[in-house]
């Protein structure tokens, strides 16, 4: 995670989203709300490299490591 210089913000790694295009089951609202707890809005922000706010960051940090570690053969 990165700290914008211009904004309270931070920018996720291009990994990690990386990691959620492959982890995500859909791009709804309620598809996107289920499995990182984000809205089609922030998927958006997300995908367009536009910084969110630290404590999401941090709650996708772990979903996204409680989602990995629940696909791991």
């Amino acid at each position: 995670m990165q700290q914008s210089s211009n904004s309270n913000g931070v920018h996720l790694e291009e990994e990690m989203i990386l990691q959620m295009q492959r982890l995500a089951t859909g791009r709804t609202d309620e598809a996107l709300n289920a499995r990182f707890g984000i809205s089609y809005n922030t998927w958006r922000k997300l995908l367009a490299g536009q910084p969110i706010r630290p404590s999401l960051a941090n709650r996708l940090k772990g979903r996204i490591a409680a989602l990995q570690a629940i696909n791991r053969p």
